[in-house]
């Protein structure tokens, strides 16, 4: 990809990780393995994201105008760098596709019932094609204007819930009634990896950012608003439904929302929860699969525009071919949150880390 002709913002790299984090677990029942503690356990999340994404930044001050799949063969040797430059492909695509399947069940689950799913994921898919086909700068400057959207939502619902009388703060007490350990495991299986440890990604786009310097800085800002945010939807979850609710539901935020009712004339904002839904859906898979296709670019030397709807075919497909069931689909992920994603989201770029300084302190220049 021609670096030079790429060039994003610093608040459309803000709106894009903002988006990027809400997603799909904006709508989810994100972190209720810890029960009620829920919203405690996405705020430690948040806070190892953020420094995960520290380890990102550092690679990417050694090696500002490469991406991953790039600087990891500087480092690694060509051909085992090579390899992980691969997997790292084959890693953007699946998430890709897991959230395009993600995204597709919960719409068909939502409001589009007799819809079949694979027209669902594919005109969702195409749509992101469609969008990088024009560029990547063109994804981050539009998501300035869907983040406002969704900011804007999210404020009125929050308003409305409040005005409804919906909201019971005691559903959140006692704060600890089970102790850390469920707060622990939940962080351990879900929380740092998903949303924050998926920002993986977004060191595929950092060479293209038109500050450096606060660039990095702006991102760690944007995962740590996310988190707030996140954390904030569940306190809402829980003190509208209560903890067993949220537990059971697979999108708790539609029935919180629906709870909203005022004068019998304010009603029926379920709307606004799939409008969420979709943004979130399209930005997620959008970022991830930007990412691959800057990987494919980069390693295998083929033009960017070239590979746009041949990988969203690859993306449609390993979407409907990953599951025969949206059940087994969500227990499969909940294993590769906390046995394969950790091995590329923390290990390797701890080695990469490792290796960078150790190379760095032997060839630095000694004085006399």
């Amino acid at each position: 990809m021609n670096k030079g002709s790429i060039k994003i913002g610093v608040f459309q790299i803000f709106s894009l990780t903002l988006l990027f984090e809400l997603g799909t677990a904006l709508v989810v029942n994100l972190g209720m393995e810890a029960g009620k503690d829920a919203w405690i356990s996405i705020m430690i999340g948040d806070f190892i994201g953020v420094a995960v994404f520290a380890g990102y930044t550092f690679l990417y001050r050694k090696f500002p105008d490469l991406p991953l799949t790039a600087y990891v063969r500087k480092v690694l040797g060509r051909y085992l760098g090579s390899v992980i430059a691969l997997g790292y492909i084959i890693l953007f695509l699946n998430l890709a596709g897991r959230d395009l399947r993600d995204g597709s069940t919960m719409l068909v689950m939502a409001t589009m019932h007799r819809t079949p799913l694979f027209i669902i994921a594919m005109l969702m898919v195409l749509s992101s094609a469609y969008v990088l086909h024009k560029g990547i700068e063109v994804l981050a400057r539009t998501s300035m204007v869907f983040l406002t959207l969704v900011l804007m939502i999210g404020l009125f619902c929050s308003m409305m819930l409040m005005f409804s009388g919906s909201i019971n703060l005691h559903f959140l007490q006692p704060v600890f009634e089970n102790g850390f350990e469920p707060i622990l495991a939940s962080v351990v299986k879900q929380n740092y990896m998903f949303p924050f440890g998926e920002m993986v990604c977004f060191t595929m786009l950092m060479p293209y950012l038109d500050n450096a310097k606060k660039g990095p800085w702006i991102i760690a800002t944007g995962i740590f608003v996310s988190g707030i945010l996140l954390s904030l939807t569940m306190v809402l979850n829980i003190s509208v439904l209560g903890s067993d609710i949220v537990k059971r539901s697979l999108l708790p935020l539609m029935p919180t929302i629906s709870k909203i009712s005022i004068s019998d004339f304010v009603q029926r904002l379920d709307i606004l929860v799939v409008m969420v839904l979709i943004i979130g859906v399209f930005f997620k898979m959008a970022v991830f699969f930007a990412a691959a296709l800057i990987g494919i670019s980069e390693l295998f030397k083929i033009p960017y525009r070239r590979m746009v709807y041949p990988t969203a075919l690859i993306i449609l497909f390993s979407s409907m071919l990953d599951a025969r069931s949206f059940t087994e689909h969500i227990d499969e992920g909940g294993k590769l949150l906390y046995t394969v994603y950790p091995f590329f989201m923390v290990l390797i770029p701890l080695i990469l880390i490792l290796v960078t300084a150790v190379k760095s302190h032997f060839s630095a220049p000694r004085s006399g």
